[in-house]
């Protein structure tokens, strides 16, 4: 990947991943967090499977690609090609 192609891909990442968080927070806020009976285990279980967690998880497989593939190699000339070799 180009440090372009690379960027662009961490730039959407990035994008996906924030817009999740903020639909966490929608999602925490719809569900009666100021109850005595609130639980983020019953929370988080009823979060996993929805559109925000697999957003979520678009947009962290999107910085892992971004970030840890590799550079594409540059071609190297050759210095000492056939016809410029001592004989």
């Amino acid at each position: 990947m180009t440090i372009i192609q690379r960027t662009v891909v961490v730039l959407i990442g990035t994008q996906l991943a924030a817009s999740a968080v903020i639909l966490f927070i929608f999602d925490l806020n719809s569900y009666n967090h100021f109850s005595d009976s609130f639980s983020w285990h019953h929370f988080l279980n009823k979060l996993i499977g929805g559109f925000s967690f697999y957003l979520f998880s678009a947009g962290l497989f999107l910085l892992l690609i971004g970030m840890c593939a590799p550079r594409r190699k540059k071609k190297r000339i050759s210095v000492h090609e056939k016809e410029n070799s001592l004989k």
